[in-house]
Parts: structure tokens; sequence; C-alpha cells
């Protein structure tokens, strides 16, 4: 994996981006994110984490960091699933807040200030939620919505977390939450966003929603699909067994 810029000194806020084939999306959101850190007087940073995108996409990111001082490029060899994206880019963050976004804009930019000042505000995580009053859907098709519904559904179920948008990626850790977390994390794919907060609920961690609008992408093609929904069915039976048997 090659870093093409070194770590800054520390800042409040790094936003941690995973990309594969976003060049359409890549530049404007750079800037769009930007934009919100500096009318927000945020000290903040960008790692872009990208899985080797055939478009081009580490390539259009890295033309910003003579513009930016505060951007990194990190380009991994292959794509290996989203859990392996963010725990690369969380070894390269320096901020006391942490950040997980997605690259295609379904996360609205200017939500960013509202999930990292609440988590300023004393929670250990805080979680960008569609599911709570104020939050919603936009253009989502009928399949993503019941992968969603069932998903939620059977995480509540099955671990009792308290909270209601138990997939959204879109969140924020403090930074010494998260460090206490991620090494007890085993799941990689998308399955890796709901074990992060069955880890924080086993070590008492403050879990906060907050209500954000998620839309479908504006450019680009969805990354979800059978195999991941699959994957993540799996990832909550063998989580239940851990649960029950080590954790009791």
């Amino acid at each position: 994996m090659k870093k093409t810029r070194s770590r800054e000194a520390q800042r409040e806020l790094s936003i941690v981006v995973p990309t594969y084939n976003e060049a359409e999306n890549i530049g404007s959101l750079i800037l769009s994110i930007e934009r919100v850190l500096k009318d927000n007087g945020i000290i903040g940073e960008i790692i872009i984490v990208d899985d080797n995108s055939p478009d081009g996409t580490a390539k259009i990111a890295k033309k910003y960091l003579k513009q930016f001082d505060n951007i990194q490029v990190l380009e991994r060899k292959e794509k290996k699933g989203l859990g392996y994206a963010y725990k690369d880019g969380f070894k390269a963050v320096s901020g006391k807040v942490v950040m997980e976004m997605d690259a295609d804009f379904s996360h609205n930019p200017s939500d960013i200030c509202g999930i990292f000042r609440k988590c300023q505000s004393g929670f250990d995580v805080v979680i960008g939620s569609r599911y709570v009053r104020g939050g919603g859907i936009i253009d989502w098709n009928f399949r993503r919505r019941i992968f969603s519904f069932v998903a939620n559904m059977l995480v509540n179920m099955l671990f009792r977390l308290g909270v209601r948008d138990n997939t959204s990626g879109f969140r924020a850790y403090r930074k010494e939450a998260l460090e206490a977390i991620l090494p007890y994390v085993k799941c990689n794919s998308y399955d890796f966003q709901v074990e992060m907060l069955v880890r924080a609920k086993e070590k008492g961690f403050k879990v906060k929603e907050t209500p954000i609008f998620f839309r479908e992408r504006l450019r680009g093609k969805s990354k979800l699909g059978k195999r991941e929904f699959s994957s993540f069915i799996k990832m909550l039976l063998s989580e239940t067994i851990l649960k029950n048997i080590i954790f009791r």
C-alpha cells in the first residue's frame, strides 16, 4: 500500500472515505468537504482509501494534494472489502474524532458538522441515522429498502443494541473509543459496520443517533448486491454464536 501524503499534526476531525471507481464523484466530494470544514471552522483532514480503482479515482484525488494540505490518498493494491479499507484508513488518522463517509454523495457533506459536534459533546459513537425522527431516504428502489429493513430488523432482534440504523456508514467515533474497539473487530465487508457497534456496546461506550437524509448515488454504480447481503446474513449468525458463547 502506497501513501502519497505524510501524516500531518493532530487535527480535530479525520474523515475516512473508501473509494472504488468513484472518478465521477471524488473531485466534487473533496471540494464539498473542504468547504464544510472551512465554513464551520473545523480543523480536519480527508483520507481517501482507494482500492486500485481502474477508472483512475486515486489519480484524480491526488490532483488536490497541491491545493489542500490536509488530504491523504492511500492506494491499496486490490479490492479486499469495506472493512479492510476502513481499517487501513484508520491507521493514518490524526484527528480526535474519526468519521466514516461514502464517496458517492449518498451522504450529504452538509451533515458532517452536526455529526462531528454531537461526538464532541460527549458521545463515543455518533451515527447518521435514516430511521430516527427527522431522517429519511431519497430515491431508493424497493430492493434496497427491503435489504435495509431486513438487515436492521435482524440486528435489533439478535443484538438488542438500541440503535435504529445499525447499518449506516455515516458515523463518527472518538479516537480513544475507536482504538479500543478495532482490535476485536473481525468482519471486513459491509458487516463491519454492525460489528463495530456490537463491540462498542460491549465496552460500554455511549452511542447516539442523529438524523440524516440518505439518497441513492447520483453518479456511478452501487456496490451493494446479493453477495454483500448474503455475507451480512452469515455474519449475523456467526456473531450471534460468538456473543452467546464467548461474551456471556
